[in-house]
């Protein structure tokens, strides 16, 4: 794991400096090493955390003819049995790094070896033989990738958005639609940053910079729903896969640990890892305020004889670690798990320099209680209310039905990002609502679409308007290519699209690079996260059983407290954390004051009222905003 940087311009000796000073400002990503390398027309730069090949695998490297230069920062998982492939086939290695694999799959497919290429990463890709620059960045977002113009024309690239500032070439222009997005959802869309002029590399796509223009262009599709397939072949293939894909990421020339709570994921991520790794190193964290799962973890921890690592209770000052947090997240984010993660990735550190993680697996295989379940039971209902079947139905989940309404307006309130979700996809299928109103809530239809275009956001219209927010226009968040199935399985291809790099991967990524610890995926192993997502959604959701395929699969692997533990997810008690002395004068100077930069943006009189009012999302939400105003460079 590293950080990369770079500038396209003539004047390489100017731009080394440039270069340099990217750099230092992304140490945290790689403090092992560093390097530059400048051809007649382009700077690369890289700072590296030394995981694989420690001896041989600086970077940036180039091809023994110096006509290529690659800078990445990531892991090529299963790239032994590329290089393998590759040899047989005449190409000669110099090193066992996997970074080496990316030049000689360039030269033998050109900007075509994307579909070959498995992974996280970000990297950049010059070829001084043609003057062409290409980027990539994998497919779910696990790993950043910025790029800005400069004011001259430079094409700058970076890690994180931090570096292309610290360039001087590039005055960052605030954009106000993001504000919107980020007040309503806690982080910025994925597909943007918080500047006009700073852009984000979506996921999944590659750029290509040739003669001063810029392409950017999607290499790979979520793949379809694959109906025919049996319960028992799923099972099968699940478990293969599963397993390949742990020891795929078990690959590493530094001690490799694993991140254990008490659930599904993290769970079967450890038990696998220990029949590959003996005394697997395993890290848990528990909350002083919190949900406490380290007796369900500790369980899985002595099962498998891990040399397992509790950490517990850290004290902390919280007004102290939201700053920190400001140095960390080049943008306002505002999901207060960041603090945490940021903790036990502090902690983690000591003990390993690479960790598993149980991440992604809520959003392909239908974890989330609220966003997913109550879509199984609505198209089941709708497929048979009228049959006895139904009625039987009706009466086994009585409990779950007496509490409908409210679990149905949460679910289409919570599944979606994008306040137009509801009314540009098939999930907007007048039957299947109806139907499902009319055992559940009694509503209208009208009211239920009205209801989730409006609290599916943390603010509503109205607290939008009393702030002084404009509605964007959200062309841009229309999705393209992957809304192709039935309305369960958008739900769920929507997550991974948006939440999961938006917030998710973004939190991580962070937060364990800040401390310079590579953190790895197993479940977006290319190959099992195709497998996950091509699944019918009944073997993700059925009925009260949520990650139904992992049930199956795994839950034999599992010790009794695991298979019982209900889902409670890594929630701070951030409500609290808002009453603390300390903060609360922190709000009074940023959003009582009307001198603060906040109200550059947004209306002091709707701020207040928000305040007063005590929307507790709202209010964090306001606060992470002000505090990166307070902090970081922008023009309006």
């Amino acid at each position: 794991m590293c950080g990369v940087v770079g500038i396209i311009h003539n004047g390489n000796q100017y731009y080394q400096s440039i270069a340099r000073a990217m750099m230092d400002t992304i140490k945290h990503r790689g403090p092992d090493d560093d390097g530059i390398y400048a051809f007649d027309n382009c700077v690369l730069g890289h700072v590296r955390l030394s995981i694989v090949d420690i001896a041989n695998g600086k970077q940036p490297m180039i091809n023994e003819n110096k006509g290529l230069g690659v800078v990445f920062n990531g892991e090529i998982y299963g790239y032994r049995d590329i290089k393998s492939k590759l040899s047989r086939q005449g190409w000669g290695f110099q090193t066992n790094s996997d970074t080496e694999v990316l030049l000689a799959l360039y030269q033998k497919y050109g900007d075509e070896m994307l579909k070959h290429l498995p992974g996280m990463f970000g990297f950049a890709l010059w070829d001084d033989n043609e003057k062409l620059l290409l980027c990539a960045r994998d497919r779910f977002g696990e790993k950043p990738f910025y790029y800005a113009e400069g004011e001259k024309g430079e094409f700058i690239f970076a890690s994180e958005i931090k570096a292309i500032l610290a360039t001087g070439l590039v005055k960052p222009q605030l954009d106000l639609d993001q504000v919107w997005h980020f007040l309503n959802y806690s982080y910025v869309y994925p597909t943007r940053t918080m500047y006009k002029n700073i852009h984000a590399l979506p996921p999944a796509h590659k750029l290509v910079w040739k003669d001063g223009k810029i392409c950017v262009e999607r290499y790979w599709d979520l793949p379809k729903t694959n109906l025919m397939i049996s319960e028992n072949e799923a099972v099968e293939e699940f478990t293969r896969l599963f397993k390949q894909a742990v020891q795929r990421q078990l690959v590493a020339d530094v001690p490799v640990g694993a991140f254990l709570s008490g659930g599904l994921d993290s769970g079967s991520v450890v038990a696998v890892a220990s029949q590959f790794v003996p005394k697997l190193t395993t890290v848990s964290f528990s909350f002083r305020d919190g949900v406490d799962e380290s007796k369900i973890a500790r369980s899985m921890a002595e099962r498998y004889n891990t040399n397992h690592i509790e950490i517990r209770d850290i004290d902390f000052d919280v007004s102290e670690m939201l700053y920190k947090m400001q140095s960390i997240f080049d943008e306002p984010f505002a999901d207060p798990a960041a603090i945490p993660a940021y903790l036990i990735a502090k902690e983690a550190r000591k003990y390993a320099k690479v960790v598993l993680t149980g991440d992604a697996g809520d959003e392909l295989l239908g974890g989330y209680d609220r966003r997913y379940r109550a879509l199984w039971y609505m198209r089941r209902y709708s497929q048979n209310r009228y049959s006895n079947f139904s009625r039987k139905m009706y009466l086994k989940h009585k409990y779950f039905l007496l509490r409908g309404r409210r679990k149905l307006r949460r679910c289409l309130s919570s599944m979606n990002r994008n306040n137009d979700f509801l009314m540009n996809t098939d999930i907007r299928d007048t039957e299947i609502q109806l139907s499902a109103l009319n055992i559940l809530a009694e509503d209208s239809i009208v009211d239920i679409v009205n209801y989730t275009r409006q609290k599916g956001r943390m603010l509503s219209d109205e607290l939008g308007r009393y702030l002084g927010l404009k509605t964007p226009d959200n062309d841009y968040l229309i999705r393209e290519g992957f809304l192709q199935q039935t309305e369960l399985d958008n739900a769920l291809r929507v997550d991974i699209m948006d939440y999961l790099p938006g917030n998710g991967f973004l939190k991580t990524d962070r937060t364990t690079m800040a401390v310079s610890l590579e953190s790895r995926t197993p479940f977006c192993d290319v190959d099992l996260a195709e497998f996950c997502i091509s699944l019918p959604f009944d073997l993700k959701v059925r009925g009260r059983e949520d990650k139904y395929i992992l049930r199956k699969s795994m839950q034999d692997m599992w010790t009794p407290a695991v298979k019982k533990c209900v889902k409670n997810g890594f929630s701070p008690p951030f409500s609290k954390w808002l009453q603390e002395k300390k903060v609360v004068e922190m709000k009074q100077h940023l959003l009582h004051d009307r001198k603060s930069k906040l109200f550059e943006i947004l209306n002091f009189d709707g701020v207040q009222k928000v305040c007063a009012e005590n929307h507790v999302w709202p209010v964090w939400s306001l606060l992470q905003l002000a505090l990166w105003l307070d902090t970081h460079p922008y023009e309006i």
